[in-house]
């Protein structure tokens, strides 16, 4: 007999059922593996993309929406950013141009600004705490104490860091870099203290008070000087007047001396009263000026020669020099103005030169300009004070100026003078041997209307 064959009933009795079933169940783990490998790789797309827009965010580049429909924490997290993203850079847009606002204020102060964190290190410095210690683009980052070698500068950084109030100070500084090592500046210092506790740094604004001193200084002179310049012909006048009622009225020897002297006294106060109001029309720009062509030659003859017998007294050796044609002396003047200033130089010299001595006016034509010099051998002026002899009522020798009898504003109003002219006015002396002023004024060009030149 042969051998019987027996057949699979199948699963649940159903023949061929199983090779289905597992060719199902492999489609739908392949289905369902692509359908996670897709949606993960969404995800990580969106992740990536998350990320990136996160990061375009900080280095302030534009922002794209993250792409894609994402259910779950993903969905809420992509959906919030795409809302705040927008919110975000418009405020760090506005933070950027605050900064850029600051920045060109700072920038444009005149006053410096240094910003220091708790290290002593330099944060910030605008362009003119460059300028005023000469600060460079590699200082930031550096110790304050290795840039500015300066102990106040020093003292207010650790008064402002160590202090939870500002800091306020006035120092002074002896060419720190950026001006001439020997020409001290007055510094106006402002330190405070920034956000926190302790102090996250520390912000110094310092402004440059040295002109403003100097010119407190020139009005406590102005008036301690003007004072006694006053008081001294007015004392004078008043002992004089009380020696008269006295008695010394009818004593016919001593009299007319007091009277005389009295009449010197006033004249005196009347001049420094007639200077002081010249000076301050000068100063305030009211006295308008006449500038025209001017031919200066016959002009400066006549005031020479109206010095002439005073110089002749005290005999000196007192001279003109012209070494020009008149008309190539025309220069653009005013009359009035230019006498004045010789009056003033011209009297400065025979004053101040011993008998003997020889004073010298000359009038010279170079290049675009014309210069009035007055020289003398006189007894000079030192040379520390070279610099102040145009400040009003400075005198190098105080003694002798009074007794002279001089107001002590002559050589400031011929320095205005000379300046409201277009012109400028220069000294040159030495302490014992004799003093040249020169006042140069510009020339009449080939322009000016040669019937005015003449007539003038």
């Amino acid at each position: 007999m042969g051998r019987e064959i027996k057949r699979d009933p199948g699963l649940f009795g159903i023949p061929g059922l199983m090779p289905w079933i597992e060719i199902s169940s492999l489609i739908i783990i392949v289905v369902g593996l692509s359908v996670v490998t897709v949606r993960e790789f969404r995800r990580g797309r969106a992740l990536d993309d998350l990320a990136k827009a996160v990061s375009a965010l900080g280095e302030e580049t534009p922002v794209r929406s993250v792409s894609g429909r994402f259910g779950g924490p993903l969905g809420r997290l992509v959906r919030e950013f795409d809302r705040v993203a927008p919110e975000l850079e418009a405020r760090i847009a506005g933070l950027e141009e605050d900064r850029q606002q600051l920045r060109v204020v700072l920038e444009g102060m005149t006053e410096a600004v240094i910003a220091v964190d708790p290290r002593r290190r330099l944060v910030f410095a605008n362009r003119a705490a460059d300028r005023l210690f000469g600060l460079g683009p590699q200082s930031v980052g550096r110790l304050v104490a290795e840039l500015i070698r300066s102990p106040q500068i020093q003292e207010a950084v650790e008064a402002t860091l160590g202090w939870p109030y500002p800091h306020r100070a006035e120092i002074t500084l002896a060419g720190p870099g950026g001006w001439p090592r020997d020409t001290p500046r007055t510094l106006s210092v402002q330190g405070t203290p920034l956000p926190g506790s302790p102090p996250s740094g520390a912000v110094l604004v310092l402004h440059d008070v040295t002109e403003m001193r100097r010119l407190e200084r020139v009005r406590q002179d102005f008036v301690a000087n003007a004072s006694h310049e006053l008081k001294t012909p007015l004392a004078s006048i008043k002992a004089y007047t009380e020696t008269l009622l006295d008695g010394a009225l009818h004593d016919e020897s001593v009299n007319e001396h007091f009277l005389r002297q009295i009449e010197r006294q006033a004249d005196r106060l009347n001049q420094l009263v007639l200077d002081l109001l010249s000076l301050a029309r000068l100063e305030s720009g009211q006295d308008m000026f006449q500038l025209a062509p001017l031919v200066l030659g016959p002009i400066v003859r006549r005031c020479v020669e109206a010095h002439r017998t005073r110089a002749e007294a005290r005999g000196l050796d007192y001279a003109f020099e012209l070494n020009a044609p008149d008309e190539a002396t025309a220069a653009v003047a005013d009359e009035e103005a230019v006498r004045q200033m010789l009056d003033n130089l011209i009297d400065n010299a025979i004053k101040y030169t011993p008998e003997g001595g020889k004073v010298r006016v000359a009038l010279e034509v170079s290049g675009d300009e014309v210069a009035l010099q007055v020289v003398d051998t006189g007894i000079g002026i030192p040379r520390e004070d070279l610099s102040r002899v145009f400040e009003r009522f400075y005198r190098t020798d105080k003694a002798r100026g009074r007794e002279l009898g001089g107001t002590g504003l002559g050589l400031s109003i011929v320095k205005h003078l000379a300046g409201a002219l277009g012109g400028l006015v220069s000294v040159d002396s030495r302490y014992g041997a004799g003093t040249t002023f020169t006042v140069r004024l510009p020339r009449a060009g080939p322009t000016a209307d040669p019937a005015k030149v003449a007539a003038s």
